[in-house]
C-alpha cells in the first residue's frame, strides 16, 4: 500500500472534491478544507448527518473508499443543487473527481464502484488493516461535514473482506494522526510566516526613486494567473484571490511537491 501513503499523507484529494462540491452548489459559498482530525465522530459529535460514499479497487490488489459526511443542513443544500433532489446524484461528480485525483497522485489504475448513500453511522466503526484519513469541510468557518479516504492493503482484505459500505471505519486516534508531509508533532504547534505572492518585477534604482503614489507597477503575471503561496520562502501551493467577509483570502488549486529532503 506504499503508493498511497503520499495520499494519505496529503490533503490533495480533499480540496479537488470541496471544489466540485463547490461548483454543483453553484452560489456564493467558499468550501475549505481543515487540518485532519482522528475521527468522523471527533468532529461531528453526534450531530444528525448523512453520508455517501464510493468504494474503489485497483490493478495491484489495495482497496478503498471515499466517502462525504455532510451535516443535515448542508446534505439538504446538496440535494436543492441536484436535478432530481437526490443527494447521491449532487455528489457523484465530486466523489469521481476525488478518486481521479486520488489515483493520480498514487500513480495507480482505479476502477470505482458506483456511489452510494450510506449510514453514517458506518463510518466510525474501527477495523485492523486499514489507513484512514478525516478532513473537516468548511463553509467559511461553519463546520458543514468531512471527507474521508480509507485504504486497505492486500492482506487485510484478505484477513477480512468487508461489504464496499461496511469497511468504512475509520481507524482510532493512533493509527490516524497523519500530519501532511511527514512532520513531527514536536513541531506541529510551532508558527511559521505564510506569505500569498501576486507577481515579481525588476527595476531601476532610477525607476525605484520615481514611484508616487498612483504608479501602476507591471509585474510577470497576467491577470487571473494563480498566485503563490510560500512557507517561510518556501514555494509549497499555488491558488486564487477571494474575498471572504471584506478580508482576501487564497482558495489553494494546487499543491507543490516538496523534495524528499524536505519532508
Amino acid at each position: 500500500m506504499s503508493q498511497f501513503d503520499e495520499v494519505l499523507a496529503s490533503p490533495e484529494w480533499a480540496f479537488t472534491l470541496a471544489g466540485a462540491l463547490e461548483q454543483q452548489l453553484g452560489d456564493d459559498r467558499i468550501l475549505t478544507v481543515g487540518s485532519p482530525r482522528p475521527t468522523v465522530a471527533d468532529l461531528l459529535r453526534g450531530e444528525p448527518s448523512r453520508a455517501v460514499a464510493l468504494h474503489f479497487t485497483t490493478t495491484d490488489g489495495p482497496e478503498g473508499t471515499i466517502a462525504l459526511v455532510a451535516t443535515a443542513a448542508f446534505a439538504e443544500a446538496l440535494e436543492r443543487a441536484a436535478s432530481d433532489e437526490i443527494l447521491l446524484t449532487a455528489c457523484a461528480g465530486a466523489l469521481d473527481a476525488a478518486a481521479r485525483a486520488v489515483g493520480e497522485q498514487a500513480v495507480v489504475d482505479l476502477e470505482p464502484e458506483a456511489g452510494r448513500e450510506t449510514d453514517p453511522e458506518l463510518l466510525a466503526s474501527d477495523r485492523d488493516g486499514a489507513d484512514a484519513v478525516v478532513y473537516p469541510l468548511l463553509d467559511g468557518g461553519n463546520l458543514v461535514g468531512c471527507l474521508v479516504l480509507r485504504v486497505q492493503s492486500d492482506r487485510a482484505h484478505d484477513e477480512a473482506t468487508p461489504d464496499p459500505v461496511a469497511g468504512l471505519g475509520v481507524p482510532d486516534a493512533e493509527a490516524t494522526h497523519a500530519v501532511p508531509a511527514g512532520a513531527s508533532y514536536v513541531l506541529a504547534d510551532v508558527e511559521m510566516g505564510v506569505t500569498a505572492e501576486l507577481g515579481r518585477c525588476r527595476m531601476t534604482v532610477r525607476e525605484l526613486l520615481a514611484i508616487t503614489p498612483g504608479a501602476v507597477i507591471d509585474l510577470d503575471r497576467a491577470a487571473g494567473a494563480p498566485v503563490d503561496v510560500l512557507v517561510n520562502g518556501t514555494l509549497i501551493a499555488r491558488g486564487e484571490v477571494v474575498v471572504i467577509d471584506e478580508e482576501f483570502g487564497i482558495r489553494i488549486s494546487e499543491l507543490i511537491p516538496q523534495p524528499a529532503a524536505a519532508r
